[in-house]
């Protein structure tokens, strides 16, 4: 087993891992960092029903909405069930998390199983970017998750007391 995996998970890289990046990373990364829609587009992978683990390819809207979380602090929106809102979201927060240091973020949810599931879906995408891109792992486990770029990510249910006490870059509420 590799001493540069998280835990024994391939898939993850550990904490304090040097990687040397090429040329072509580095541009790579500068891009995604910039530009959310284009880190959806080409990094993050989702768990399909007819397909099994493949590439995310969002809609238009769907794009509008990584922008519009990008651009602006407060973001409502009332959408239907299954128009892929939280695969979305999943997308927009995991590129928030690798690419800003030493933030918070919260999902929430009715119930803290189905904030669990959400994360779930962030983590299976952070788990299938390439290792030059990830941010080595402090902590992982089905509550949250804590990248060595100081960003942690925890999912709760919206009791009164899940998240007393704490602040958040962002926070998503899911199901309201």
């Amino acid at each position: 087993m590799s001493d540069n995996v998280y835990l024994g998970n391939p898939n993850l890289k550990k904490a304090n891992t040097a990687i040397e990046f090429t040329q072509e990373q580095i541009l790579e990364f500068m891009k995604c960092k910039e530009d959310p829609v284009y880190f959806a587009n080409n990094y993050i992978k989702i768990v399909s029903l007819d397909e099994g683990l493949t590439q995310f390819h969002p809609y238009h809207f769907q794009e509008k909405l990584i922008n519009n979380f990008h651009d602006n602090r407060f973001n409502i929106c009332k959408m239907p069930r299954q128009t892929g809102k939280s695969t979305t979201v999943v997308s927009y927060l995991l590129h928030y998390a690798v690419f800003n240091d030493s933030v918070n973020i919260g999902i929430l949810a009715n119930k803290a199983a189905t904030a669990r599931e959400l994360l779930g879906r962030l983590q299976t995408a952070y788990e299938n970017l390439p290792k030059w891109m990830q941010q080595g792992i402090i902590a992982w486990n089905k509550g949250s998750l804590e990248l060595e770029n100081g960003s942690k990510i925890l999912a709760a249910s919206t009791s009164a007391s899940a998240v007393r006490g704490m602040s958040f870059n962002i926070l998503f509420l899911d199901e309201f």
